[in-house]
């Protein structure tokens, strides 16, 4: 799967007007192959559940998932809340 120029345009204009506070994202580069089909991710970071919820419903988040959820075979997706382990 390629993200467009526009596409990334698209996504990137939607983040500034929403609460996310950050967005990554990647391919798998791993080498024990235990991505179970799986070759991007989208990681999107908020301060709270109640700023998911905002995103969630956000225009911008339903605009652009409709252009870009029919371009997917598969999708998963965790809400979760990270342990930080300081070394």
């Amino acid at each position: 799967m390629k993200l467009r120029n526009s596409s990334r345009v698209m996504l990137i204009s939607s983040i500034s007007s929403n609460p996310m506070k950050a967005f990554e994202w990647g391919t798998d580069v791993s080498i024990e192959n235990m991505h179970q089909g799986f070759t991007h991710i989208f990681e999107s970071t908020f301060e709270s559940t109640e700023g998911v919820a905002e995103y969630i419903s956000h225009p911008a988040h339903v605009d652009f998932g409709g252009l870009f959820l029919p371009a997917l075979e598969k999708v998963v997706v965790f809400d979760y809340k990270p342990t930080v382990f300081r070394l």
